[in-house]
């Protein structure tokens, strides 16, 4: 009896490898939807936009982007974690997946429900403000937080992201309180700060652009050394505050899915990023592109996730995202 059964469990093993790796081989065919947790119009849409047009072309199927703001990504990132597991429901996501878990005491969703699959790269966050505010450096804007407390006003991605993370380890750092306003993603969260109604953002170096145009003033960069791309931004090292911090940007997909099936889409996925039409889309915001294994991945959130935690009590922030 029991050589009977552990035949037929063989056999049972044997029929999920072969249907697996054959949904594998005919994938994709129908519409992909990549879920954005963000509004339409920042980075992380930007990178999903060009990344999906290319896919698009690659597997001759329709790839589409789904944003789905709100919540510090968790609306997008629920959906997600509870959609099957067939390759055609992927997560374009950031900082806010490694946030949230350590950041929040309940969450809608088991981050564990979700897989890591590939990393497209990492940024630095720097201080930007309104180029109109009448603050020229950060000595300017840390007179004025610590003449009137909580007058400084400084926008995020959402509560638990990489720019509210950064702003409250900058309060934490200099001793100063600001006031956090949280957005459902960087577009809307810039609109305000260009139209005057908020101060700044820890935003990655895509905001650099807008400081070519004068629109912003880019104030530190919170990195180990100056950003290539913009020499005369200095660090916050540099400027006699310890604060060095980024975001990254990235892929999920629902846990149960097959690895063959992983396989095809990582592969798939990179083939796009390195297409240099797209390549040049991400590159245009400042990422700095990381090739690593679907392993290194999983490994680096791991790391990021403890940084976090020692980044928060070493600093003593106490960061409220409920």
């Amino acid at each position: 009896m029991k050589t009977k059964f552990l035949a037929l469990l063989s056999s049972l093993v044997g029929l999920l490898l072969l249907t697996a790796n054959a949904l594998a081989t005919t994938y994709p065919e129908k519409t992909v939807t990549i879920v954005v947790p963000y509004a339409a119009g920042g980075v992380t849409d930007v990178f999903g936009r060009a990344i999906a047009m290319k896919l698009s072309r690659l597997w001759n199927q329709n790839v589409i982007i789904d944003n789905r703001a709100g919540g510090g990504t968790i609306i997008g990132t629920q959906h997600v974690s509870r959609a099957a597991p067939d390759g055609y429901t992927l997560l374009l996501t950031s900082y806010g997946f490694t946030s949230n878990p350590i950041l929040r005491k309940n969450l809608p969703y088991d981050p564990a429900s979700l897989t890591p699959l590939l990393l497209i790269g990492t940024s630095s966050n720097t201080l930007v403000i309104n180029a109109n505010l009448p603050f020229r450096d950060l000595n300017d804007i840390l007179k004025m937080a610590r003449e009137k407390p909580g007058a400084l006003t400084l926008a995020s991605s959402g509560n638990g992201s990489s720019p509210h993370v950064a702003a409250e380890l900058f309060a934490k750092a200099t001793g100063i309180q600001i006031t956090h306003i949280p957005y459902k993603g960087t577009s809307p969260a810039m609109n305000d700060i260009l139209g005057g109604q908020v101060h700044g953002i820890f935003d990655g170096t895509s905001a650099l652009g807008q400081v070519s145009t004068g629109k912003l003033r880019a104030i530190a960069t919170a990195a180990a050394a100056r950003h290539p791309g913009s020499p005369e931004v200095p660090t916050f090292r540099e400027l006699g505050i310890d604060l060095v911090f980024g975001g990254w940007f990235g892929f999920f997909v629902p846990r149960a899915m097959s690895q063959s099936l992983q396989d095809v889409i990582f592969k798939d996925i990179e083939r796009a990023i390195a297409d240099s039409e797209v390549n040049a889309v991400i590159l245009k915001t400042g990422l700095v592109l990381e090739t690593q294994t679907q392993e290194q991945f999983k490994t680096f959130l791991q790391t990021e996730s403890e940084r976090l935690r020692k980044l928060t009590e070493s600093a003593g922030a106490s960061i409220t995202v409920e």
